[in-house]
């Protein structure tokens, strides 16, 4: 196949993507009269607490200044294999991390 017949049918790809792009875009234009936010039915009150209750503080998740290291973790519960799934001889997963 030649060069430029690839060419070509790339160009004309590309030309049928922003042709068809341009026909959806304008086929769905924003509603200017669409409200940003629906209307709620009846009010709500106040956002406040109940008197008394204050929110528990959470501990840090990463060491604080002057060596202070983090609380002690709770272990990981203990699985129960089924009688088909063999366990292996590599550590346990001991720590893991989500960002």
């Amino acid at each position: 196949m030649p060069s430029w017949a690839l060419k070509l049918g790339s160009l004309c790809i590309t030309l049928l993507v922003v042709a068809g792009s341009y026909d959806y875009a304008k086929l769905h234009l924003k509603n200017a009269a669409a409200p940003l936010q629906p209307p709620v039915d009846g009010g709500s009150g106040p956002l406040t607490p109940p008197a008394g209750v204050s929110p528990t503080p959470l501990p840090p998740l990463v060491g604080v200044r002057g060596n202070r290291t983090r609380p002690p973790s709770t272990p990981a519960p203990f699985l129960n294999l089924q009688p088909g799934v063999q366990a292996t001889a590599l550590p346990a997963v001991t720590l893991t991390h989500v960002s």
